[in-house]
Order: structure tokens, then sequence, then C-alpha cells
């Protein structure tokens, strides 16, 4: 059991008060739909943890899945999305995903989203792993960014939207129990912003594991704001790793997309043998776990830190198209993807878990909603299927902002109440906030060794021991020890999540219980000042049978 303080900070700062129909914690693809529908209907401020062009939406190179062929259906979709998901994903949830995925595309192509079209003007559909059918809509590998640049000019242009970037959220705030907005730490001060509703579009975790294809603000906080806050958290435990990521020179992960092996590419060890045959029956072509482990297992056979991404059988011309961003990226390091092989390894990549929500977005905290990666709307499962990333966050993003906006005109705005509370004392308390300087580096050390992708259940009580020790609070004068205590608290979220669950299902895999056990076709949720954990069974939903069809 998690025990949080309510609050990260150990004092309120002096902070100026504002007035919002709906805040929106995030600027990412979710973040921005959930806006620009609240914006048909009242204001809304939203937040950008950065600067607006840089999420973890815009860096998402693969492409959209969306049933677009004359040959494929959203059933087929639905089929996939659930087959990835290895028994967790919830139907009604991947329902709503797939059959508002076709109308979404070509709504996006409408508002000047440049996807890619055959000769005759169709779309050019991409294969990407677990996808039976060519669906993936893509423009070049860097769909995230053209996706987004169309939603951010239209955020800017909206009278109905403001916009603030380098905008750090660091506590929800509530009245009467219902989640009334935020407190706020911007370049130009301290902020308290009242709001009717509150939508939590924040992102991942990826960070927490050092290599990642995710931003290095990629650190849960959203879900660590949620969790002291009383929302429930699900299914922590499943934290995808991309197969394919390449180690830039300066120690960065550069992802290597999924649509690298959906065109031809093969991966081999070290001495130049392709492997995942052997692995699996699907090869390259395999869901990202069991290519994970594939590789993995590789990498020990052959005592190396990676393996080797073949893409020289391609042409030239193939590649320079496909795959533009890869080319000059990888080049700008020496490597020549047209001659050269490209080494590649696991890392963290997505978070199948976060916060609860139903269909809407809608959280069990009475004002708060939630959308994207900093979301469990159960469509993922414990495995999340290529592609389906940033289409949640359109699909669910655009749900979780009309919601808000009839909830924010039914209730109107709130006035926030931040209490003085008592600090959580021993070893989780450090009333300086202080953190070593190299705090992310021991963080990451600690997750990858205990939470990575071979876990056991020694190597998850050890990594709860040395986190247990780490501070969940800070003062409101130390930036960066805010920062770390949302990243810790939702560090051990992760691994506790693990530690319960014991077997192995989807992204989860722990080598003293390796394989699926029925009894655990369940959602692991979590509350803070819960007196013990809950495991929930799978929520009914509508009948799937034709899904398969």
């Amino acid at each position: 059991m998690i025990q949080a303080p309510r609050y990260v900070l150990t004092t309120p700062p002096d902070a100026r008060s504002i007035d919002t129909g709906v805040l929106v914690i995030g600027a990412g693809a979710a973040g921005l739909a959930a806006a620009l529908t609240v914006a048909q209907h009242t204001e809304v401020t939203v937040l950008a943890r950065t600067t607006l062009p840089e999420s973890n939406s815009a860096w998402a190179q693969g492409g959209i899945a969306a049933a677009l062929d004359a040959r494929d259906t959203p059933h087929a979709h639905i089929a996939d999305t659930l087959i990835a998901g290895a028994g967790l994903s919830d139907g009604g949830a991947v329902v709503t995903l797939a059959e508002a995925a076709p109308d979404l595309m070509r709504e996006l192509a409408t508002l000047g989203v440049p996807f890619e079209r055959t000769a005759s003007g169709r779309f050019a559909l991409g294969l990407e792993g677990g996808h039976s059918q060519r669906r993936i809509v893509h423009v070049g590998d860097a769909t995230g960014w053209a996706v987004t640049q169309v939603l951010i000019a239209r955020a800017q242009a909206h009278s109905n939207i403001t916009l603030i970037e380098n905008a750090q959220a660091v506590d929800l705030l509530d009245d009467a129990g219902r989640i009334s907005g935020a407190l706020v730490h911007t370049p130009d001060g301290w902020l308290t912003i009242n709001a009717g509703a509150t939508v939590l579009a924040s992102g991942g975790a990826g960070a927490l594991y050092g290599l990642t294809s995710n931003q290095s603000v990629a650190l849960g906080e959203g879900i660590a704001m949620a969790y002291r806050a009383g929302a429930e958290v699900a299914d922590m435990e499943f934290v995808q790793f991309h197969p394919t990521v390449y180690c830039t020179r300066a120690g960065q992960g550069f992802l290597i997309t999924e649509a690298a092996r959906g065109e031809g590419g093969i991966l081999c060890d070290i001495h130049g043998e392709r492997f995942m045959p052997a692995y699996d029956q699907r090869a390259e072509l395999a869901p990202r776990d069991v290519v994970t482990r594939g590789i993995y297992a590789a990498m020990r056979h052959s005592n190396a830190d990676h393996v080797k991404l073949d893409l020289r059988h391609l042409s030239a011309d193939e590649i320079e198209h496909h795959f533009p961003t890869i080319c000059e990226r990888l080049r700008a390091d020496g490597i020549d993807p047209v001659t050269d092989l490209i080494p590649v390894a696991p890392a963290a990549h997505y978070l199948m878990g976060g916060v609860r929500t139903d269909l809407n977005g809608a959280t069990n905290l009475p004002g708060l909603y939630a959308a994207g990666e900093v979301s469990c709307t159960g469509v993922h499962g414990a495995n999340r299927l290529a592609s389906n990333s940033l289409l949640e966050c359109l699909v669910f993003g655009r749900r979780a902002g009309e919601a808000a906006a009839q909830m924010q005109n039914a209730n109107g705005k709130r006035h926030n109440v931040m209490l003085s509370q008592p600090s959580a004392g021993g070893a989780q308390h450090v009333a300086s906030g202080v953190f070593p300087s190299d705090w992310r580096v021991n963080l990451a050390a600690i997750m990858t060794t205990s939470a990575g992708p071979l876990r056991d259940g020694a190597g998850l009580r050890s990594g709860l021991e040395q986190l247990a020790v780490w501070p969940l609070q800070a003062d409101h004068d130390h930036a960066e020890a805010i920062t770390a205590a949302n990243a810790v608290l939702t560090a051990q979220l992760i691994v506790a999540s693990a530690l319960l669950r014991e077997e192995s299902r989807g992204g989860h895999f722990r080598s003293d219980f390796p394989e699926p056990r029925e009894t655990w076709r369940t959602h692991s949720v979590l509350q803070n000042g819960g007196a013990s954990w809950q495991v929930a069974t799978l929520a009914p939903v509508r009948e799937l049978a034709h899904a398969a069809d």
C-alpha cells in the first residue's frame, strides 16, 4: 500500500488566483483535442509543461490506426486490439476507439493533416506489429508532429482558449469534495486556477526509466497529483518497452518506429544472425512485448547491450521516403540506414495504466477527467497495440472535453480550497525537499533493475525498499524537488503494482510467475488512503463475438 500525503508541497505558496471554465493540464494530442471540444461551449485554459510544440504526441512517429481499407473493418481492428491487450482490454472502450477512427482520420485530413496518399488519392496505409491488415495512416515518420501542429494552430486561433507554456501543475485542489482546479507554477509565479472542471492530459512516465522514447518531462507527475487527491489509478504494472530505440551519442533515446519492421526491417544479433523467427512465428511483426523479450534473449545470448535493425534490403528510395526523420537523425550520428545496420535496444515507451476513467474520461473524483497516456480507459489492457495511442488521445480527449464542458455548465466555477495539511512523517518526508543532483539517474537505475522488461518478486521488493526512503514532498521554492517527489510517487505505484500481480501478462513479465493466470485477469486498482489493495474484476461490456469476424 502506497500512502502519500495529500499535497506535494510542504506549505502553500503565495499564489495569484484566476478563473476559467475548464482547466486542461497538458498540451499534447489529448489535451488539445479536449480543449478544442471544450472551446465550443466555454472558456478553457491549457497548461503546457514545456513549450507548445514539445510533447510525447509530437514525438510519435509511426502513425494512427484506422480501418480505412476496403478489406478492413472496425471489427478486425477491435479483434487485433483485444488480442494485443492479453485479456485485459475493456471491450466497450475498444469498440468506441475503433468505430470512431475512420471518420476521425478523414476529419483530420480535411483540417489539414497531410496524411500520405497513394497515386489514386487514397490513404497510404502501413502495416505494424499486431495488426492483421494495413491500417496505419501516417505522415512519413513524423505523424505526431503533423497532427499536433494542426491542433496547436487551431487552439492558438480560438478566442475561447488560453494557452500557458512552461507551466507545472503541482497539486489538484478541491472544494467540498469536488476537484476545482490546480495549483500551478509558471514563469511569472504561482497561480491558483479555479475551474468548473479539470481535464488531466499530462502524458506518461517513460522518463522514469532513463532510456526512453519519451521526453525527459514524462515522469508521471499527473498520475501522482491525481493519486494524492484520491483518484483511482489502475494497471500501473503494465509498462510497454518499445523494442527498437536507438541510443544517441548524447545518451538520449530515439525511437525507430514500428513501421520500420512493418515495411520489412529485420532484427539480427551483433553477429548478424536473425533471431525473431526462432522466438515467435510472427517474427519481427509480433506484438511489442514479444519482440522486446526476443531482443533481450538475443542480447543475453550475445552478451551485448543491443541488437541490430537491418533495412539494407530495402531500396534507398523506400528508406528515404518512409523514414526521412530517422535517416536525418541517424546520419547526424554517422549511421546511414541505407548502408549500415542500426543498433537498437528496448526502452521505456508507453504506460498502459494510469488514472482510471469511464468512456467519457470521468474519474472517481467529481470534477476531474483524464485523457491520453495519463489515463487508463481500458483500451490497451496489458499491452498497447501499435498506433492506437494517438488515436486514443484524440477519441477520448474529445469525449473528456465534452463531458467536462457539460459539468462546467451545470456547476459553474468553483473556488479552490487548499488546506494546510500535516506532513507525511518518517522516511517519506524531507522538509527541505532536497534531492541529490543526479536523482534522475538513480531513479532510472532502480526502475530498470526492479521493474524493467524482466521482473521478479525479489527485485520488485528491493525496488520498493529503495524508493521508500525518497521524499514525497518538497518546498514550493524547489521546483526540481517537486518534480522529483511526483516522479518517485509514480515510480512506487508502478513497482508496487508489479509486485502485486503474480503472473505474466502483456507488458508485465515476471520470471517467478512466467505464465498468465485466469485469477489475475483483473484490473489492479490503487487509491490513496485505502485500507488495502483493491483488485477489480473486468467491468461488464457489450458482447464482442462479432469482433473476430
